[in-house]
């Protein structure tokens, strides 16, 4: 294999994770250590050990965290549960990309699945740690459970971290 084929090779195999860690002035996604799940087992620590409250609607995710994911998404829009959503390819573009599903916080961690829409529905974990109303760490996966608890996340993590392809793929998804 000539040179050039392989510098072509291997830009081909970085891109995806250098056009997915997106940046800005406040908070970097670090993609290649959340596919390799490097910070998650901080996060199932402080999901066991944290005092946890659960809350219902999207009102309970600070403001400061909206901010930041609108700017590291290139725009996070979320409905509340049970509100239309961006569900499927024929839903009204005006609605929100996201559906709640559950939302939980600590002092210093927020939890929380929501569902994505498109060929199929998709249920997916974020989890953030902040300090000083700044996001500090961030992980960001597939949840192929329903999940009503903090506790019931980290069990759930724990196992599936297991098999790499069932928390995340090539790319990060917010």
């Amino acid at each position: 294999m000539t040179n050039t084929i392989r510098f072509i090779a291997i830009v081909f195999l970085l891109f995806p994770i250098m056009a997915i860690g997106q940046k800005n002035k406040n908070y970097t996604i670090d993609t290649a250590k959340i596919i390799a799940n490097k910070n998650l087992d901080s996060f199932i620590q402080s999901l066991r050990t944290d005092t946890f409250q659960n809350f219902e609607y999207k009102n309970a995710i600070p403001g400061y965290v909206k901010k930041e994911l609108k700017s590291l998404a290139n725009g996070f829009s979320i409905a509340n549960p049970d509100m239309p959503y961006q569900c499927c390819c024929t839903s009204p573009k005006h609605l929100p990309k996201r559906q709640l599903v559950f939302i939980t916080k600590s002092k210093n961690v927020l939890a929380l699945t929501y569902k994505t829409g498109g060929w199929g529905v998709s249920t997916h974990l974020l989890l953030i740690r902040f300090d000083n109303n700044k996001i500090t760490d961030l992980w960001s996966g597939y949840c192929g459970a329903d999940i009503k608890s903090a506790k019931g996340i980290a069990v759930y993590l724990t196992e599936a971290k297991k098999y790499n392809w069932e928390l995340n793929s090539n790319t990060v998804i917010l």
